[in-house]
Order: structure tokens, then C-alpha cells, then sequence
């Protein structure tokens, strides 16, 4: 039977959820972080990272999907998930390195860091447990910024709230698998900060 009250509740689900995707955080937070860090300069950093994390990630995303290898990229099942994974975390890295090679802004080179230690905890723990890319990616996002923009950077953190919401709505994953998901996000941006700082 048709309920126009779940069918509003699983689209605004589905709406939060595409909002708050990685390569769709990636995007303003680098460029936030940029701008912050070296002025007009950092834009241009912010580019250069947005291009090595989120442009070459969508691109390997389209391959994987257009080659059959991954059946939906909006959920990609945990099965599929760990090869993926390993050449996320293989790209960020290599982006980490190469802003630090060129000498980019330590902000933005803790950053890319935070991802590449966030995906390598994926890479650890999703043969044991689904836990949520969307948890880790606000919540390394809020700790990034909290980091960057001190005090102004905290409200960030009232976005994990609803995406903790739309994931248990969509059926995506269980409370424990969205908590450990903000744990590897948050708890690896903190250690890239710490190290690079």
C-alpha cells in the first residue's frame, strides 16, 4: 500500500545521503581549507587535491561500473567494496604525496592524509563489517574543519546527525556500523592533523 509519509522520509533519506557523499564533501572542504590556508594560492591547491582524490576516484568509479565490475555505485555491496578500496586508498596517497612533494599548504597535505588513513581503515575493516564511507566522510569533514577554522569549524558536526538518520532510514547500515564509520573518519583525520601540525 502506497504511504506518502514513508515515500517523503526514504527521498529526503536518499537526498541527504547524496548530499553528504565523499567526493560531494570533498569538494567545499577543499576549497574551504585552501582558501583558508594560502588565500587566492590555495584555491589553487584545493584543485589540484579535489582533481587527484574525488576527480581520479569518480573516474576509476565509472570504469569499475561501466567494465561490470561493481554493479551499483551507490551501493557498492561489501564484497565488492575491498579491491576498490585499495586503490582509493592507493590514490590518496599518491596525492598526499605529491602536494607534499610540491610543497602544498600543511593543512591541505593533512587533509589528503586523513583520507588516505580513513580508506586504509575501510580496507582493514570491511571484510568484518559494513561500516558507513558517508559517517567517516562528514566526520572527517567536521574534524578537518574544526581543525582549520577552530570555533567556526564546529557546526559542522550537526550534519552527522541526519546522515546517522538517513543511513538507519534507507536500511544501509546498522547504528554500530555508522558509529565506526565516524570513528575511522574522524578518528583519522585527528592522527593526520596531529602528525602534520
Amino acid at each position: 500500500m502506497y504511504n506518502p509519509r514513508t515515500v517523503n522520509r526514504l527521498r529526503l533519506a536518499e537526498l541527504v545521503s547524496a548530499a553528504t557523499r565523499l567526493p560531494v564533501i570533498a569538494v567545499p572542504l577543499f576549497l574551504a581549507v585552501g582558501v583558508e590556508a594560502a588565500g587566492t594560492r590555495g584555491l589553487l591547491w584545493a584543485v589540484l587535491c579535489i582533481f587527484l582524490t574525488s576527480g581520479l576516484s569518480l573516474l576509476y568509479l565509472m570504469y569499475l561500473t561501466r567494465s561490470g565490475k561493481v554493479s551499483d555505485p551507490r551501493a557498492i555491496p561489501r564484497v565488492e567494496r575491498v579491491g576498490p578500496l585499495r586503490v582509493v586508498a592507493a590514490l590518496h596517497a599518491a596525492a598526499f604525496v605529491i602536494v607534499t612533494l610540491l610543497g602544498g599548504p600543511a593543512e591541505l597535505r593533512a587533509a589528503l592524509l586523513s583520507y588516505a588513513l580513513a580508506t586504509l581503515g575501510f580496507v582493514l575493516v570491511t571484510p568484518a563489517s559494513n561500516l558507513s564511507l558517508h559517517t567517516a566522510g562528514v566526520s572527517g569533514a567536521a574534524v578537518c574543519l574544526a581543525y582549520v577554522f577552530g570555533a567556526w569549524g564546529l557546526p559542522a558536526f550537526a550534519l552527522l546527525p541526519p546522515v546517522f538518520w538517513a543511513r538507519l532510514e534507507l536500511g544501509r547500515h546498522t547504528l554500530a556500523e555508522l558509529a565506526l564509520g565516524a570513528f575511522v573518519g574522524g578518528g583519522g583525520t585527528w592522527i593526520s592533523f596531529h602528525l602534520i601540525g
